[in-house]
């Protein structure tokens, strides 16, 4: 019993739920009982919503802590939610709850929270949308919504903009209907064309939010000058990057287990980590949401091969990436 507690590929609902509060618990206090520190190390960015973020943040810290305590919550069951649906495993594993906990404790509390916690939910409705867009039948509204999602991240973290940009090529893959992908482009510019609009409405330019966001994207965000890339953080990334290997070598070997319908959206989500880490490696504006959205990615996938190594092992490498999401705090 105490060993089916400790091994989060084999866990129950409830348990999965508890690893999940007790993680969500720990990211959001520690990350905020450091708030001036990281106030202080937020990246230079000209995202449009993170000054008001960042302002929200600092006058209502209590609220700002509730908030992003739902933000953890509401995203890891929802990528988990995604799993079980679709059935990414031959066998179901709620391990998603709780790595993908780990990955925002680990990467993700830092500098301006409230921001990357939101492109996370955001990303994790998109991945949730898209997981539907392999479906033979008319996914004309799941494509509307999940490339809204990734159209309106790139106004909370201007790093953002690369990805939601090429984003439009899953699309492609996941769907060959001419009104699909012409409604996809829709949703995804659809975001940026109602801030434009807000802001001429006030008075301003209505190209000034997009030029802002081209100008951010393009512009470094200091991350590496920052005590952002500590050591703790590398080894920490490190080992996201150790596990995702080690996953593909997994799937390649059991792909045959796992239904046509589940390796399509396979191949969309190793897609998608391969765009995002693409973008973030050549770009100067990387920032802690970046790697955030590589490891909210890899959690998806990462049950796969915790399942595979199973037992004391499985167990100890969980425990060893928690010991290290810890650390870097």
């Amino acid at each position: 019993m105490a060993c089916m507690i400790l091994d989060i590929a084999r866990h129950k609902f409830y348990e999965g739920v508890i690893y999940l509060s007790l993680v969500a618990i720990a990211a959001v206090v520690i990350g905020f009982v450091s708030l001036e520190e990281n106030v202080a190390n937020i990246m230079s960015t000209s995202a449009p919503l993170q000054p008001a973020m960042q302002d929200f943040m600092v006058s209502h810290p209590v609220a700002s802590a509730f908030i992003s305590l739902i933000l953890i919550m509401a995203t890891s069951l929802r990528l988990t939610r995604a799993t079980i649906i679709h059935s990414l495993f031959s066998v179901s594993s709620l391990a998603t709850m709780s790595l993908s906990a780990v990955v925002i404790l680990g990467v993700g509390m830092h500098g301006n929270i409230l921001s990357t916690l939101a492109v996370g939910y955001l990303l994790s409705e998109a991945i949730n949308r898209i997981c539907y867009c392999t479906a033979p039948e008319p996914t004309l509204h799941y494509m509307f919504t999940a490339n809204i999602a990734l159209g309106t991240m790139p106004l909370f973290d201007s790093s953002m903009l690369a990805p939601a940009i090429i984003a439009p090529i899953v699309v492609l893959l996941s769907s060959r209907k001419p009104r699909e992908i012409v409604v996809g482009y829709i949703g995804l510019l659809l975001p940026t064309f109602v801030y434009s609009y807000i802001n001429w409405c006030s008075g301003g330019s209505i190209t000034e939010p997009a030029v802002q966001l081209w100008q951010g994207m393009l512009s470094p965000s200091g991350l590496a000058d920052g005590s952002y890339l500590s050591i703790p953080r590398l080894v920490m990334l490190g080992l996201m990057v150790f596990v995702q290997f080690c996953t593909t070598l997994v799937y390649i070997n059991d792909r045959l287990s796992i239904s046509l319908a589940s390796r399509q959206i396979w191949r969309v989500l190793q897609i998608v980590v391969a765009v995002f880490t693409a973008c973030f490696v050549l770009l100067p504006s990387t920032s802690p949401a970046s790697f955030m959205c590589i490891g909210l990615g890899i959690s998806m996938m990462a049950p796969l091969f915790f399942f595979k190594i199973e037992g004391v092992t499985s167990m100890i490498a969980f425990f060893v990436l928690l010991a290290i999401a810890l650390w870097t705090i």
